[in-house]
């Protein structure tokens, strides 16, 4: 028997709000559900602010506890997306495809966001290996559905360029750009590379 166990009687499995607690006994409480539960759980705060806050503790207590922060109003979404934040979330996704036991910590406006059906996004995901043989053309479909853009040079996440048998990718969640050499339809190597240089 937990502390929190003395304090709330919950009966017939039925789940309801608490209120009043301090950050830190938030925290305890959260991860003393989660350590009983055989699946994740979701918590919902009003605010950005109070996720960040909420997620920030929780991380002190398990390192099963993942971030899916949305901008707290949707005109700031429309009019400037976070790429920090559009990262995260997409971690957040990826993460969760494979494994549903974690903690998840989103606002208000994150249970509001239009996500895909979990099958649909995992069929989303390209792995591409050195000796790959893929089309081309096929392949820069596929980002195209998954919402990359095409620059002449790749500068920022989820842009890609080509240029001849050379295809630059900035995937989101990394720190550098992928560069992917084809030879036909054959992948002849798939490297980093700097923004400034370009090389």
């Amino acid at each position: 028997m937990n502390f929190f166990d003395n304090i709330f009687q919950v009966k017939d499995d039925n789940y309801y709000g608490v209120s009043g607690l301090t950050p830190e006994l938030n925290c305890i409480y959260v991860y003393e559900a989660f350590l009983k539960c055989n699946s994740g759980v979701l918590v919902v705060v009003n605010s950005l602010y109070e996720a960040n806050i909420l997620f920030s503790k929780l991380v002190n207590y398990t390192d099963r506890v993942l971030f899916f922060p949305m901008d707290d109003f949707i005109t700031s979404e429309a009019i400037a997306i976070s790429p920090e934040f559009k990262s995260e979330r997409i971690n957040t996704l990826n993460m969760l495809v494979n494994d549903n036991h974690y903690i998840v910590v989103t606002n208000l406006m994150g249970v509001l966001r239009y996500l895909p059906r979990k099958n649909l996004w995992k069929k989303s995901i390209i792995h591409l290996e050195k000796g790959d043989n893929i089309e081309r053309e096929s392949l820069l479909n596929k980002l195209y559905k998954i919402g990359y853009e095409r620059e002449t040079i790749v500068s920022e996440t989820g842009k890609l360029g080509v240029r001849g048998y050379v295809l630059d990718i900035f995937p989101l969640g990394m720190d550098k750009p992928i560069r992917i050499e084809f030879w036909g339809d054959e992948i002849d190597s798939i490297k980093t590379f700097d923004l400034e240089s370009q090389l």
